[in-house]
C-alpha cells in the first residue's frame, strides 16, 4: 500500500471515529430527572404538624397537573405548607441520598392563586447537624421564585440554593457557612412564599418539575478519549509521512 493510501485510510478512520465520538458526546452528555408529571419518587403533603402547627395541605393529582390547596393557620414562626417529593424512596423502595449537585438547573412550570412567590426547598442530610428521624435538623437549602396567576416557566440555578437563615440560627451558627450538602439530598419541597395570608386558603399548581444538566464525569471521560484519538492520529500520520515507499517493510514483506 502506498504512503498516500495509508494516509487517506488513517484519515478516514479518524474522522469516522470523530463522528462517533461527537454523536456519543451530544447524545449522552445531557442528564435530567423529572419529578412531575412522571416521577419515581413518592409525593407527600407538606404541613407544619411535625413542629406542633395546625396548617393544612390538600393535594389533588391528575396526569398533567399537581394542585395543592394550602392554609397557614398556626403560630409556628416559619410554617412550610405545600407538596414534597421523597428523594430517598424510588418506586416505594428506600434508596440512598439523591445527588442534586450533578444537575445545573431546576425548572418548574407553576401558578398560584394569591401568593406572590413560592419557596423551593431541598432538604439535605448534614453530616454534622442532621439527626436520624428529626426532620427539623436536616439542612433546608432554599430558593424563592416569583409566582403569578398564570402558568410561568421558571429556571432556578442549582448552585443558587442557600441555607435557610432560621435553620442557621437554630443550629447556633452566626452566619452562613456556605455549605449545602446537595449530594446528600433527602427531599424536594414546594412551599408557601411571600403574600400568603394566615387563615385564608391559597393554591400552588404545578404542571412540570424537572432538573437537568450535563454529566461532568462523562465529559471528562469523553475529553480523555478525544485526546487519545488525536494523539494516535498525529503519531500515525507522522510515521506514515516519514516512511519511504521504496523501502521494503522491516518485516521483510513487499510494498504493494
Amino acid at each position: 500500500m502506498t504512503k498516500t493510501r495509508i494516509k487517506y485510510a488513517v484519515g478516514f478512520v479518524f474522522f469516522v471515529l470523530l463522528f462517533v465520538w461527537a454523536w456519543c458526546f451530544v447524545s449522552f452528555r445531557p442528564i435530567s430527572c423529572e419529578f412531575f408529571p412522571t416521577s419515581p419518587f413518592e409525593f407527600y403533603e407538606l404541613t407544619d404538624a411535625a413542629r406542633g402547627g395546625f396548617s393544612t395541605a390538600s393535594m389533588d393529582l391528575s396526569d398533567s397537573l399537581l394542585s395543592v390547596e394550602v392554609n397557614v393557620r398556626s403560630g409556628v414562626a416559619y410554617p412550610a405548607v405545600g407538596v414534597g417529593f421523597n428523594l430517598k424512596s424510588v418506586h416505594n423502595r428506600p434508596v440512598d441520598h439523591f445527588d442534586f449537585s450533578v444537575y445545573d438547573t431546576l425548572e418548574i412550570v407553576f401558578a398560584t392563586r394569591r401568593m406572590s412567590s413560592v419557596s423551593i426547598r431541598i432538604l439535605t442530610d448534614d453530616p454534622a447537624y442532621s439527626k436520624v428521624g428529626l426532620r427539623e435538623t436536616f439542612r433546608p437549602v432554599v430558593y424563592n421564585v416569583p409566582a403569578s396567576r398564570s402558568f410561568d416557566t421558571v429556571k432556578v440555578p442549582v448552585n443558587g440554593f442557600k441555607t435557610a437563615v432560621w435553620w442557621l440560627a437554630a443550629m447556633g451558627l452566626e452566619e452562613d457557612d456556605g455549605l449545602t450538602h446537595l449530594h446528600r439530598s433527602t427531599a424536594l419541597e414546594i412551599a408557601n412564599g411571600d403574600g400568603i395570608l394566615r387563615g385564608i386558603s391559597d393554591e400552588i399548581s404545578v404542571k412540570s418539575l424537572r432538573a437537568w444538566g450535563v454529566s461532568r464525569d462523562f465529559e471528562n471521560v469523553m475529553y480523555a478519549i478525544l485526546i487519545v484519538m488525536v494523539v494516535t492520529f498525529v503519531i500515525l500520520e507522522t510515521v506514515t509521512l516519514k516512511r519511504n515507499p521504496n523501502e521494503p517493510p522491516k518485516n521483510g514483506g513487499q510494498n504493494v
